[in-house]
């Protein structure tokens, strides 16, 4: 799969939107909201001068307190001087500035001019088409040698089914951890609420983040950040040797890395007492593995939280955010935790607001 010729205009988002960096920090969130985009890109004089995402929101969630501080020109919070890429740049060029410089979204120019803007979505969604472009190929090729060999007993026809089941493998699975991917993810969820529905049982989701990730990046390389992701998901599964306390999971059980450094976990037929018991023995078995660099040991932990249908959530949007709320107050409250959403009022109820636009 050639990826490497294709160029970035054919496949990033065009028309992105774009403010003036005088406007107010309340404005921007605003736009955000409404339109449940991650980036903003801003502009002074018609050129590009800074960007405002999702990660520079939340960075300021503990002074939102503040209400003169919603006044304020964005110019003051946003990221100067971003990192871009040209209109004619490739797949694998825009990748590796993204895991180079570990950030989601880049602004697409064409000299000066603004173009377009391509974020991490973007990356999966192209790599998805691409795959499932071979699948259909591969998928036709099978059609017509069915009409002419056994194709278990024919060369060519076992190597082609072999690359047919290799490719529908590729287009369920993160390719960084094995784990299933956002897109598997997605269908799954949708049948079990179903069938949760249907039998009227319950359906728990964990929503999880590594604490801390971009410290592991920046203190000890990308490569140790890709590590990490890996073994991670291989302690999420319990498939690491030597683990005393795994989840013990499943066979019906998913779990998907949800994109960046958020995995989630969906356990049928499971009421949320249970589903805290499993994130907990998820937390301990992090917290305690021996993840190693640079010829010692580094302690790397995640935050948890846990969401249940029909308690918590009737539709599989609505767990996924408060799974994802719960997660965040695990965050606020000292990370390294487990918390199951409990909707409350107060702080909490604008914390929720805030959090839903930046993960929107």
């Amino acid at each position: 799969m050639n990826l490497d010729c294709n160029r970035i205009e054919q496949w990033m988002t065009v028309d992105p939107v774009v403010m003036e960096s005088s406007a107010s920090l309340c404005s921007v969130i605003s736009m955000m909201r409404k339109r449940r985009i991650g980036a903003i890109l801003l502009v002074e004089d018609q050129m590009l001068a800074g960007i405002f995402t999702e990660r520079d929101l939340l960075s300021l969630v503990d002074e939102f307190r503040d209400e003169a501080l919603l006044r304020q020109p964005v110019s003051r919070f946003m990221t100067k001087r971003p990192i871009t890429v040209n209109a004619d740049e490739s797949f694998n060029a825009v990748y590796m500035k993204m895991k180079v410089y570990n950030i989601r979204h880049l602004p697409v120019l064409k000299g000066s001019e603004i173009v377009g803007i391509v974020s991490q979505r973007d990356l999966a969604e192209f790599y998805e088409k691409k795959i499932e472009s071979e699948l259909a190929k591969n998928r036709a090729q099978v059609e017509q040698l069915r009409n002419f060999f056994d194709l278990t007993k024919c060369c060519e026809g076992r190597r082609i089914v072999d690359e047919l089941e290799r490719l529908e493998e590729l287009s369920l699975t993160d390719f960084l951890t094995g784990l299933y991917n956002t897109r598997y993810f997605s269908a799954r969820l949708a049948e079990e609420l179903d069938r949760a529905r249907r039998q009227q049982t319950h359906l728990s989701l964990i929503f999880c983040d590594i604490d801390y990730f971009k410290k592991v990046n920046d203190g000890y390389g990308h490569p140790f950040g890709d590590y990490v992701l890996r073994e991670i998901g291989q302690l999420l599964v319990a498939k690491v040797e030597n683990v005393k306390i795994i989840a013990r999971l499943r066979k019906s059980d998913v779990v998907a890395r949800y994109g960046g450094e958020e995995f989630v976990v969906i356990l049928p037929e499971t009421g949320k007492k249970n589903a805290l018991e499993v994130a907990e023995r998820m937390r301990q078995a992090i917290a305690t593995n021996n993840f190693q660099a640079q010829g010692r040991r580094v302690s790397v932990t995640m935050s948890f939280g846990v969401a249940e249908f029909p308690g918590d959530s009737d539709d599989c949007d609505s767990l996924i955010k408060h799974a994802d709320l719960a997660m965040y107050e695990a965050k606020k409250s000292g990370r390294n935790r487990v918390v199951g959403f409990a909707p409350k009022s107060g702080s909490y109820s604008d914390k929720r607001s805030l959090r839903m636009v930046a993960s929107g």
